[in-house]
């Protein structure tokens, strides 16, 4: 299914469930055929109340974020200099009656809708603009005491504290809007509220098409109705289009077609409903999400058009472990650590259902269902004048629910909250490209060049919606960033853990835990290194702390294992000596180290030629892992030895 298919059949879908309109929530508003929408920001739009006699009743400004629900024209509605008046909602200087070009163009569109209908809310709203004082009524009604100015200036006084205020308001950009008291069963009724008349509208646009003998009849490709053709499209972001009008630039439909003529064709009902519900979409707080610049992610599914399940594949994932109480014994068994605490348990995400991975990356409590599809797209404003589509995808609901698992359970690590509890974490895309491509400044990791950013934000949902891996340059830009720690004062704790949620995969890695049966290069090097740090920051105290040796010579240790891991043992000598000195736990630390030390020596001799020049060769991307897994093991040992130095001292 196209892109343009896709949102047809949403709005249809909007159409038979009775999305379309005003709801009360506000929010993913669906506008009806041949209408658009403003918001208020309390100053820029005012609402008439008046009686069926027409009389002014009050007038106001609608307070901000107050929708206004309007009639359009094919030419209003992408209206620049021109005159081209909206049939009803429009600004003082097409509304009020001067003689101008634009009020009487104003006024005529407005006769030629009352003559097809003849509905008493458009005659009680003429009526009254036709009215010689109809804008002095309403400037008294909003203001106490003003001063008139030039072409609808309107200056208001205010006197309420010692100084004179003066606030101007430029009423020729004012849009008005109208209510009218008791209309229906005695209720109010404002423009926006008024389905009947909006129902009338699109009944008048209709019978105008079908008078005009100018524009050709055809079964439009997207629905594949008959309908009349749509020659100018509504333009999407500012004055953008999405679609492009068939008699526009030769560029449209050179190189693959003759004539314009010969290029897609689309009913303007089509047309209408393919662009109310891409800007539904665009302005949905569940179904879009903006990029950079100009460029827009849009989500939705066939059976959930707001996305009210909340899906969003742009957050960081976090699955807690289930409670230890909860598992067999032989769980309890092959989940054991190699810490030796048997209250701890490491839980691979395969023991977590499809359910509980799939509501991780949802909000809402609608749940998905079997047999809808899903929708992405992602929209680039590339000019003034255009809107391109740089990726969609549809895809069957239980093939994404397949995706998402199979994403997480690829790119996903340990961490610990401050209870220390752990729960595994997938990194957000945003969170991964910044890891990647970011350069440290004050307020965290930054990519310098936001388009390449959006780029690969693209990238990446487009992989874990598609099923994909990883794309490759970010896992090569995270392998480079890692063997670089002294880049990163402040985020390395943010590209470590990203690098291995996302390496982990890659490098055959199950878990956090310490693999003693690892005989990996890498994995070896990477541990001695751990070492290293805490032998050098146990001597350390809160005044002292400073960069240790191991962290100053990390990137020449990676590259040249052997020859580094010599140095390192030099430098070590007068820490070694002096925790020798110390009483207690930091005693029986240095012995666990120096254990630790001498057995992935020994694995080292027993498996590699340290007089090769192989083993002094760069090492891998594993090299992380086994640091990770040692910093864990003597961080959990030296713990246990403080609390049991408290213990005996209490006792």
């Amino acid at each position: 299914m196209s892109f343009l298919t896709a949102l047809y059949k949403s709005y249809v879908y909007g159409e038979e469930n009775d999305l379309i309109g005003l709801k009360e929530d506000g929010d993913n508003l669906i506008l009806p055929i041949y209408h658009n929408s403003m918001k208020s920001n309390g100053k820029n739009i005012v609402e008439v109340f008046l009686d069926k006699d027409s009389n002014l009743l009050d007038a106001r400004f609608l307070k901000e974020d107050e929708i206004v629900i309007f009639p359009v024209t094919e030419d209003s509605v992408a209206r620049s200099s021109g005159v081209s008046p909206h049939p009803i909602f429009d600004n003082f200087d097409y509304i009020i009656q001067d003689e101008s070009k634009k009020s009487l163009a104003y006024i005529e569109g407005l006769e030629s809708w009352i003559s097809y209908s003849n509905n008493e809310f458009l005659i009680v709203v003429r009526n009254f603009i036709e009215k010689d004082n109809s804008f002095d009524q309403i400037i008294k009604k909003l203001f106490y005491e003003y001063k008139l100015g030039k072409n609808k200036e309107v200056i208001q006084v205010d006197r309420s504290e010692k100084k004179e205020k003066e606030t101007s308001y430029d009423f020729s950009k004012v849009f008005m809007t109208f209510k009218i008291r008791n209309f229906v069963e005695n209720k109010d009724v404002n423009l926006t509220e008024n389905r009947n008349l909006q129902d009338e509208f699109i009944k008048y646009i209709k019978d105008l098409n079908k008078k005009d003998q100018s524009i050709p009849k055809i079964i439009c490709n997207i629905s594949g109705k008959e309908d009349y053709l749509c020659l100018k499209h509504r333009p999407l972001i500012g004055s953008a289009k999405l679609i492009s009008q068939i008699t526009a630039n030769n560029e449209n439909f050179k190189g693959r077609f003759e004539n314009p003529d010969e290029t897609i064709k689309i009913g303007k009902e089509t047309s209408q409903k393919i662009i109310l519900m891409v800007k539904s979409l665009l302005d949905g707080k569940n179904t879009c999400r903006w990029l950079g610049e100009m460029t827009y992610v849009i989500s939705w599914f066939s059976d959930d058009i707001t996305n009210n399940r909340e899906l969003n594949l742009a957050k960081e994932i976090q699955i807690s472990y289930e409670n230890t109480s909860k598992l067999s014994p032989r769980q309890m068994r092959k989940n054991k650590t190699y810490f030796g605490d048997e209250n701890k348990t490491v839980l691979n995400l395969y023991d977590k259902t499809t359910e509980d991975i799939v509501k991780s990356f949802t909000s809402g409590r609608k749940r998905f269902v079997d047999g809808s599809n899903y929708y992405m797209t992602i929209i680039d404003k590339v000019s003034n004048g255009r809107v391109a589509v740089k990726y969609f995808r549809e895809i069957e609901t239980s093939r994404l629910k397949d995706n998402l698992v199979r994403w997480q359970q690829k790119y996903h690590w340990i961490r610990y909250d401050e209870q220390k509890r752990s729960y595994e974490f997938t990194p957000s895309p945003s969170n991964i490209i910044r890891s990647a491509y970011g350069i440290e400044r004050e307020k965290g990791l930054e990519v310098s060049k936001k388009s390449f950013e959006k780029d690969q934000y693209g990238n990446i949902l487009a992989a874990i919606v598609e099923g994909r891996d990883m794309p490759k340059n970010i896992v090569y830009a995270l392998e480079m960033n890692i063997r670089n720690r002294l880049n990163y004062d402040k985020c390395w704790a943010q590209v470590k853990n990203c690098a291995l949620a996302i390496l982990k995969d890659k490098e055959g890695i199950e878990n956090n835990m310490l693999d003693r049966k690892d005989t990996d290069r890498s994995y070896l090097y990477g541990r001695l290194l751990a070492l290293y740090e805490i032998l050098e920051k146990s001597t350390y105290d809160s005044d002292t702390e400073r960069v240790t040796n191991a962290e100053k010579l990390w990137t020449s240790f990676v590259n040249k294992p052997v020859t580094m891991n010599f140095r390192l043992r030099n430098l070590m000598l007068p820490y070694e000596k002096k925790l020798g000195l110390s009483e207690g736990y930091k005693k029986e630390l240095l012995t666990t180290i120096k254990e630790e030390i001498s057995q992935i020596i020994n694995l080292l001799s027993e498996n590699y030629d340290y007089k090769s020049s192989k083993s002094n060769s760069p090492l891998g991307p594993g090299f992380i892992f086994g640091y990770e897994a040692e910093l864990k093991f003597i961080n959990y040992k030296f713990l246990k030895f403080k609390e049991n130095q408290k213990a005996t001292n209490t006792n």
